[in-house]
């Protein structure tokens, strides 16, 4: 994490190389550096000079003199003085060698490496013609910096005539050859780590990581694999796969990390910052008291890297900026800001352990350690005002909350204007007012955050918009003549809610996407728009601090408000190219839509239904049919849905020979919790899409009933879907980017996959090697086969009409081969083989559908065809059936969250539907429906539709020609239809207009 320390003067740049420093334009050739790239040498104040080599905006080294002095002198000009301070503030230095520069000049040389970074780099002191001269810079730049010396002297050949021996050179000569790296490396890792703290205090985490992952590589290239300089990158790559839930993988980037840093030449400071970042990685897992340990041994082990006058919490302005010098050390500073940051989520754990008071205490602690040394950069302000806001909430202060929550977001709108931190603080605000009573307040705060949202195409946690939600109905009910328009927005909000499961597994499909791996136009569209958005807001923030400076300041200036104009004009632009470069990446992100183009798509009879669980007691139920918004809370919340759903579920799974009796009455609880407030908006649909939240995802509502049933007569039971079909979409804007499509083009029928081949245990080791993975491991080896697949996959070929070679089976059917296969020529793509989420494979972050694993394979990797992997894939289908999928899990919510997002790579690649199973289901009825929805889809009805009649026609034959026991949901509701594409049948959009 990087913060900026206000009010602390660096040293001058012209004292080291890394200061600030202007581009290099123009200067007189002194040759290249040992990479090759070209250098130039610019004149500096005093008689000394700068060389900028390759495209690096920064000197790659820098050379001043020193006065009149001999070979005697050197050893002092080398140990002490003001050159020697400002070197050994961002590099640390071995001792000075004797060697010689310009063939027979004396020299002394010290091998460096840089503090942050650990870039090598060398200093130099040498003696020609009685006078002395320093020098530094990046350990390639040695030649162009002898040549710059000796232009300065007078002893420069001319070129072409060869350089005079360097003895410098020879002495380096080893570590050159081991190091080959050149100034535009540095440039790039600088740029890319600069990147990455810009979007970690933006809170977006992928594109946090995809920026740490590139500067690892861009060090790993250059210093190594086993350089400890790599340890401070590899820790806050792990903290962004953590942020995103990818545990396993954050722990063995921590592990690595850790391992660096106990080599000889790490950073002293790095075992604390690596405690630090490990306790924010228990912070995610929720393991609060192990995580309130480390940050103790953190702060102990910052505390020792700084004077103790920093920590007594005499104010800096006390000794007319006595510590001034101190702080501008990097080493300093960094141990200054870990401190704080420390201090301040010893708070957070304190207060998530149910310690106030402590925590009081050391939010405390951090704001008077950042106040007393000047630490007044706008983030950490905000950070430690809204930390304190919160334990004052905690405490029953709730005035002084709301004031903290104010400054915060006002603090937070000035250092990242924008940004998902000010939507965040903005909700929390709002929660605050709204047990104020302050229903204004609270609905301003509520449409700065979605407007934030809104516009990053971004969800946050759904218990953050509870309070808003609740607002809006109220706004609602007082004003029936704005009804509808409040209404509009509420449900716009709605949107924005998301787990924290969805959220990062749109993070790992969008990483992935931005790679390019399929299509390079849509790769680089999403960067420039992501640049786009850094650029605005760099722009807005220089405006805002300017505005803060004082209420006497002038306007803006002139011309940076047309630079903030061109910069919006950029956004918009790179918004409309994304759209045209990837015109489906809707379909993955958290994109909200409006209640009109919901309604316009909706075909005739049909209803869009959208429930949105918000924690606790919260929840809202919105329908849209026939030009109108209708809105209901959920009865009951998230926890009473969660505990219907288990009571479900277990009435439907079977776990032994005999069949459970099914639930009727959590069935009908779910109906009436859910849909049933708004039954009259529904009545006369034929059709419903729906958009269901956390535990609702793992039970098909067409299990849901709509009156009372006895489970001994399931057969004349109420199900949902004798009213209507009913098909599933994980959110409104895949549902409106669906219907925007045409069918499929493609020109053959069917394409299948099955047999899948088990890793074995060995592979599936290797996989998850660690050791809170062995029982991922375990699990994956023991996916049980399949043996009704081929049979399934064969009635489907045969009924579609498809060649027998529009297989892969068996060894034949790995992932690689999955993306190799020329896909988007098939209308129906057949998945006979297990899908895996993560609630049952905790150690696999993401969805997969397993393919086989190749007997002379290292691990399982051939077998894991991932949905970020999906995202890649090219796809022209109307349906793709993923046969073995189980949406049950901890709660049912986990995994039902993790086939939605499975459903989103499909979308995104060019699926319009898919029909999958929510749990293991029984051979001979799943090829029965799959079979019959496939041969009524062929007559041309809709997925929806033909699964419906395929499920009815079991209701209606159970206790006929079927036996009676197939009227239970484990045989006909296992399979459900997420999405469905195709262009609305022509309706008017005056109904729609009505909003």
């Amino acid at each position: 994490m990087l913060l900026v320390l206000s009010a602390c003067t660096a040293p001058p740049p012209s004292a080291y190389v890394g200061g600030s420093g202007g581009a290099a334009g123009g200067g007189e050739p002194v040759g290249a550096n040992t990479v090759g790239e070209a250098c130039t040498r610019q004149a500096a104040p005093g008689g000394g000079a700068d060389i900028y080599c390759g495209t690096w905006q920064q000197p790659s080294a820098r050379l001043r003199p020193a006065g009149p002095a001999g070979p005697a002198e050197l050893a002092a000009l080398a140990g002490s003085g003001p050159w020697r301070a400002a070197l050994d503030a961002r590099y640390a230095c071995g001792a000075p060698r004797p060697t010689t520069i310009l063939g027979d000049a004396p020299a002394l040389l010290m091998e460096c490496t840089r503090r942050l970074g650990g870039w090598p780099h060398l200093a130099l002191v040498t003696s020609v013609g009685g006078d002395g001269w320093l020098a530094d810079g990046v350990l390639p730049a040695l030649p162009a910096l002898e040549r710059a010396i000796g232009l300065a002297t007078g002893r420069a050949r001319p070129e072409g005539s060869g350089a005079a021996a360097s003895g410098a050179e020879a002495l380096l000569a080893e570590r050159l050859a081991a190091r080959a790296f050149g100034s535009d490396d540095i440039g790039t890792y600088q740029a890319l780590m600069a990147a990455g703290s810009r979007a970690n205090q933006a809170e977006n985490a992928a594109a946090a990581e995809t920026a740490y992952r590139a500067a690892l590589g861009v060090q790993e290239r250059a210093l190594g694999n086993d350089d400890p300089a790599l340890a401070t990158t590899l820790a806050l790559l792990a903290l962004q796969l953590s942020n995103q839930g990818r545990y396993p993988a954050a722990e063995a980037a921590l592990a690595r990390a850790e391992s660096l840093a106990a080599r000889p030449g790490a950073e002293e400071v790095l075992p604390a910052r690596l405690a630090h970042y490990r306790a924010l990685h228990l912070l995610n897992l929720g393991r609060h008291a192990q995580a309130l340990a480390l940050l103790d041994q953190a702060a102990t082990g910052f505390e020792r890297q700084l004077p103790p006058a920093m920590l007594s919490g005499r104010p800096a302005l006390a000794d007319g900026f006595g510590e001034v010098e101190v702080i501008a050390r990097p080493q300093v500073r960094s141990a200054l800001l870990g401190l704080i940051e420390v201090r301040r989520y010893r708070g957070v754990a304190l207060r998530a352990l149910g310690r106030p008071a402590e925590a009081e205490a050391a939010v405390r602690g951090a704001v008077t350690l950042a106040r007393s040394n000047r630490v007044v950069a706008p983030v950490v302000s905000a950070r430690l005002t809204r930390s304190a806001a919160m334990v004052e909430a905690q405490q029953g202060d709730t005035a002084g909350a709301a004031s903290g929550l104010s400054r915060a977001a006002l603090a937070f709108a000035r250092g990242l204007p924008g940004t998902r931190p000010v939507a965040r603080t903005e909700l929390l605000r709002a929660g605050v007012m709204a047990s104020l009573g302050r229903q204004e307040e609270v609905l301003a705060s509520c449409r700065v955050a979605v407007g934030v949202l809104t516009t990053l195409r971004s969800g946050i946690e759904a218990e953050l918009l509870e309070p808003c939600l609740a607002a809006y109905a109220a706004e609602a009910a007082r004003d029936p003549g704005s009804a509808q328009a409040v209404l509009a927005e509420m449900f716009a909000a709605a949107q924005l809610a998301q787990s924290g499961v969805t959220s990062r597994q749109i993070d790992q499909a969008t990483v992935r996407l931005a790679d390019a791996a399929r299509d390079p136009r849509a790769g680089e569209a999403i960067r420039r728009y992501q640049d786009a958005q850094v650029a605005l807001g760099e722009l807005l923030r220089e405006r805002d601090e300017a505005a803060a400076e004082g209420a006497a300041r002038a306007p803006v200036p002139e011309a940076l408000a047309r630079r903030i104009e061109e910069a919006q004009a950029e956004l918009a632009e790179a918004d409309a190219a994304l759209q045209a470069a990837a015109p489906k990446y809707g379909q993955l992100v958290q994109q909200a839509v409006t209640a009109r183009e919901v309604l316009a798509a909706l075909r005739p009879g049909e209803a869009f239904a959208s429930v949105v669980l918000t924690g606790g007691g919260g929840g809202w139920t919105f329908v849209l049919r026939e030009g109108r918004i209708a809105a209901a809370p959920v009865v009951g919340g998230e926890a009473r849905i969660a505990a219907l759903v288990r009571r479900a579920r277990a009435g439907i799974e079977r776990t032994g020979p005999e069949l459970p009796r099914f639930d009727t009455a959590a069935a009908q609880e779910l109906y009436a919790a859910t849909l049933g407030a708004l039954a009259p908006a529904l009545e006369g649909a034929t059709a419903l899409a729906v958009a269901p939240s956390g535990p609702l995802l793992a039970l098909p509502f067409e299990v849901l009933l709509t009156g009372p049933a006895d489970p001994d007569r399931l057969a004349e039971a109420p199900f949902l879907v004798r009213r209507m079909a009913i098909a599933h979409v994980p959110a409104a804007a895949n549902f409106v980017g669906l219907r925007g499509l045409a069918p499929s083009a493609a020109a053959r029928p069917w394409f299948g996959f099955g047999d899948f081949r088990p890793p074995s245990r060995a592979q599936a080791a290797r996989s998850f090697p660690a050791e809170s993975c062995a029982e991922s491991a375990h699990l994956l080896a023991a996916l049980p086969p399949l043996p009704a697949a081929i049979r399934e996959l064969e009635v489907a070929r045969q009924l579609l009409g498809a060649a027998s070679a529009d297989r892969l089976l068996g060894p034949a059917f790995t992932a690689e081969a999955v993306r190799r296969a020329s896909l988007n020529e098939y209308r129906v793509l057949h998945f006979a083989t297990h899908a895996v989420l993560p609630a049952e494979i905790a150690c696999q972050p993401e969805p997969a559908i397993i393919a086989s694993t190749p007997a002379n394979a290292p691990d399982a990797a051939p077998a894991l065809l991932t949905a970020s992997a999906i995202v890649g894939l090219d796809l022209d289908a109307d349906l793709v059936v993923l046969s073995a999928c189980n949406s049950g899990g901890p709660g049912g919510s986990t995994a039902g969250e993790s086939l939605s997002g499975l459903a989103r790579a499909f979308f995104y690649a060019g699926a319009r539907a898919l029909l999958v199973t929510h749990w293991a289901v029984d051979d001979q009825m799943a090829a029965y429906l799959v079979a019959t929805t496939l041969a009524i889809r062929r007559e041309g009805q809709g997925a929806t539709a033909a699964l419906r009649a395929a499920q009815l026609s079991v209701l209606q034959d159970a206790g006929r020609i079927l036996p009676a026991q197939v009227a239970h949901p484990f045989y006909w509701a296992p399979f459900t239809v997420i999405g469905e594409g195709g262009a609305a049948s022509p309706v008017s959009l005056g109904a729609a207009s009505r909003l």
